[in-house]
């Protein structure tokens, strides 16, 4: 039969371009809605067992006052500095990652002995023990605790050996090899405990898990602790307290001790230094140039130097004392820092000075202690009454200072007077003038490097001292600790949460992955061609009413199942494809690949067609496979490889009203080459000979992509029906095989969807129509079964 193949029909532009609806993924949940349940049992479970495995909780609080250690110590030197902390970083959160730091954790793990702890039941360690120390000699390893029977006394066993390391009675202390603790009465009724030592702090750190957050605008840090020892989490806290504490000490002390040694090390240089001028300038006295001067001259060199002395030393006061007054007016009286302006104060201030600032540092530190150590505000009365001490003070001071700088500078007035008369009468010697004044400002350089360091000195052995002191202040100490209650139906409700996402997930993931044919849409979309039927999955039928063996006939077997109906449907939509110009008259039937129902869809069409009142002859083409002489519980042979090696005749072959008005052909013996037979010019003047005693001509042949004979076959007659199993045929499969037939000049009438499921959302829409109408007298179970096999879950 000569014909030009049909062109791809133009595909839907609105099916193509319209967006999924929210049944599109519920039907993908349902589809998989085994595996979704499954993924929220299997997490409900877990959320449930671990729920059920969760342990008593306690939480103590703590608030500690966190100041800057290095701050503190260089307050006692110069308060006026800016620490960098206070301009890089935000200290307050500097001191909490120090207290959260493993080393802090591990200080309060070995200060607490939590090396030593309880393995086994839900008792705690500190039901069985406190005050519990544990040294580098300590075995590790397991130990067994076993108490007596009246709970009163317990041995300390080394269990891997059995050797009793220590005995005590409760309330007494416990001593072994590395362990020390005290020992408390059985907590219940059983009489032995497990324990374990473990070899390092660091593996037991974890247990410390200190949270801290500061308080706003505060140097205040609320300090939280959750343990499962109500008794253990206080002592954690403090402990960790006096480990934040040590850590800044131990900071201080450290920069302290290294500015002691610089400043110790320079200092004795600057002196050896001060040592080499003194001896440069006696030793230039002593040389026979200086000894030949006159006796005047001599006066005068010496005259000179004493008035360059005295003239350094008063400049030395006067700049000292206008620091002094700058500090002040910047400052205020309580803020100058009197300590340093005492240890730089050169020699030779009027005693009042000194008096009066040794008082004001008197005040200076009383004011401090009542701010920090007793906590009275700026305002209190006691306060308020030393700084009116210190404002006395403050202007006698003044006072002080303005006639000790006036008669300084009316001092150094009259030495400048007299250097000058002096400078006048050495004109005479002007070269031994100017080696001895070079030596003398060498030494006047070496002597304010040696006063420098001592100050310098002073600042660090200050520091030193003040190392010790904590900086650490608890505001509140830590309480009776407060039950956690658990969070169980949280968590729980968290679990079947999370197993409910996980199994949508999976059921989307698996639905990513698949590249099935499931919908009409699906067919329409890929290939391109109509579904002319859509096919339920078939029913077993009763077996008194199914005589025949192979596929079922339901079409013959019961007429009103719905997939009777669906086959009603397949036909009138190939009836209206069929024209007077264009009958429509051999069909044929095949799939992609094996198994998809191609047989079974041929058969029952042909029944239908033949139910009509048509005559129809099936033809088993399938000559690799043929299975329709099972269905009809015929003999294979002969059949239609017979008639086409010419080994018999048509009549003989061909079966007659196998049913009413169809005939069938089988398939016959296994010949060597079936596609040669199937594309013989045998082959097609037998259709155009059966084509005229026959109505319709129903042909079933092989898949299409397993061999080349429903191609060859295809051109013999008017078209091909594609038989597609909904989630088991590939969408690449049925694309290659439509292509194929294409390729050779074959008509597509469309494509069967077949073994469609009532859950299947886009196709439910027709298939409940066919169950709606089903009149079957149905049992109760029959009945229950049926509705959820169309239970939509939603």
């Amino acid at each position: 039969m000569d014909r030009q193949p049909d062109l791809r029909p133009p595909l839907d532009s609105e099916l193509l371009s319209a967006s999924p609806h929210l049944s599109d993924y519920i039907q993908v949940v349902t589809r998989r809605l085994w595996l979704v349940l499954l993924i929220f049992a299997v997490t409900t479970a877990s959320a449930i067992w671990a729920v059920s495995r969760q342990k008593t909780l306690w939480r103590s609080e703590m608030a500690v006052q966190v100041t800057d250690p290095l701050e503190r110590a260089r307050s006692l030197t110069s308060p006026t500095r800016v620490s960098g902390m206070d301009i890089f970083v935000d200290p307050m959160q500097s001191q909490i990652e120090v207290l959260q730091s493993r080393s802090i954790a591990e200080r309060v793990a070995d200060e607490l002995g939590l090396r030593l702890r309880r393995r086994g039941t839900n008792t705690v360690r500190s039901e069985l023990f406190s005050d519990a120390v544990v040294t580098d000699e300590a075995e590790p390893g397991w130990y067994e605790l076993r108490y007596s029977a009246d709970g009163a006394s317990a041995a300390l066993v080394h269990a891997p050996t059995g050797d009793t390391v220590g005995t005590a009675d409760a309330g007494e202390v416990l001593e072994a090899p590395g362990l020390r603790f005290v020992l408390k009465r059985a907590p219940e009724e059983f009489r032995t405990y497990l324990l374990e030592v473990v070899p390092s702090v660091a593996q037991v750190a974890s247990e410390v898990r200190l949270v801290g957050t500061a308080r706003e605008q505060t140097n205040i840090i609320d300090i939280y602790l959750t343990h499962e020892d109500p008794e253990l989490a206080p002592k954690m806290l403090g402990a960790a307290a006096r480990a934040l504490s040590e850590f800044g000490a131990r900071q201080v002390r450290e920069r302290a001790e290294s500015d002691l040694e610089f400043a110790e090390a320079q200092l004795d240089s600057a002196r050896n230094n001060l040592q080499r001028s003194f001896q440069k300038i006696r030793e230039f006295k002593e040389t026979e140039a200086f000894t030949n001067l006159t006796a005047e001259e001599q006066q005068l060199v010496q005259r000179r130097q004493d008035a360059l002395e005295r003239l350094q030393q008063l400049d030395d006061q006067r700049q000292a004392l206008q620091n002094l007054m700058v500090d002040i007016q910047a400052a205020g009286v309580e803020g100058v820092d009197i300590v340093a302006f005492l240890a730089a104060l050169p020699q030779g201030v009027n005693p009042q000075i000194t008096a009066i600032a040794e008082d004001i540092r008197d005040k200076q530190d009383e004011i401090q202690r009542l701010l920090t150590e007793e906590r009275v505000t700026p305002d209190h009365p006691r306060v308020q009454a030393i700084r009116t001490q210190l404002a006395r003070d403050e202007g006698s001071l003044r006072d002080a200072v303005d006639r000790h700088l006036q008669g300084i500078d009316r001092e150094m007035a009259e030495v400048r007077t007299e250097l000058d008369r002096i400078q006048e009468a050495q004109r005479r010697f002007p070269q031994l003038q100017n080696r001895y004044d070079e030596l003398d400002l060498q030494r006047s350089i070496d002597r304010e490097m040696v006063l420098y360091l001592q100050s310098q000195l002073y600042q660090a052995q200050i520091l030193a001292q003040g190392a010790g002191d904590g900086f650490i202040d608890v505001v509140d100490p830590p309480g009776a600790p407060i039950e956690v209650t658990p969070r169980g139906k949280i968590n729980l409700m968290l679990g079947a949460l999370l197993g409910l996402i996980l199994g949508v997930g999976a059921a989307f993931f698996l639905e990513y992955l698949d590249r099935t044919v499931r919908t009409s849409a699906d067919v329409e979309t890929l290939l391109g061609i109509p579904v002319l039927g859509i096919i339920p999955r078939l029913r077993k039928v009763d077996e008194e009413d199914d005589r025949r063996a192979g596929l079922p006939l339901i079409v013959a077997l019961d007429p009103l199942d719905p997939a009777a109906e669906a086959y009603r449907n397949l036909r009138m939509n190939l009836m209206f494809m069929s024209t007077e110009d264009e009958p429509i008259r051999t069909i044929l039937f095949s799939s992609p690949g094996p198994h998809e129902g191609k047989s079974t869809t041929a058969v029952n069409f042909a029944v239908m067609l033949a139910q009509q009142g048509q005559r129809v002859l099936l033809i088993d083409a399938d000559l690799r496979r043929p299975s329709l002489h099972r269905a009809m519980d015929l003999l294979r042979e002969p059949g239609l490889t017979n008639l086409l090696v010419g080994d018999a005749e048509a009549r003989e072959a061909i079966r007659p009203n196998v049913l009413p008005n169809l005939d069938m052909l089988p398939s016959g013996p296994f010949p060597p080459n079936p596609s040669e037979l199937l594309n013989s010019k045998a082959m097609q003047r037998l259709l155009e000979e059966l084509q005229g005693k026959y109505s319709h001509i129903i042909v079933d042949s092989p898949p299409v992509l397993a061999v080349t004979d429903a191609a060859l076959l295809g051109a013999h007659t008017d078209g091909v029906v594609l038989v597609l199993r909904s989630g088991e045929t590939e969408q690449r499969a049925a694309e290659r095989a439509v292509e194929q037939l294409r390729r050779v000049g074959v008509r597509v009438f469309g494509a069967v969807l077949n073994e469609v499921s009532t859950s299947n959302a886009e196709e439910s829409y027709y298939l409940q129509y066919y169950y709606g109408y089903h009149p079957r007298e149905e049992t109760g179970w029959q009945r229950l079964r049926s509705g959820l096999s169309r239970a939509r879950f939603w």
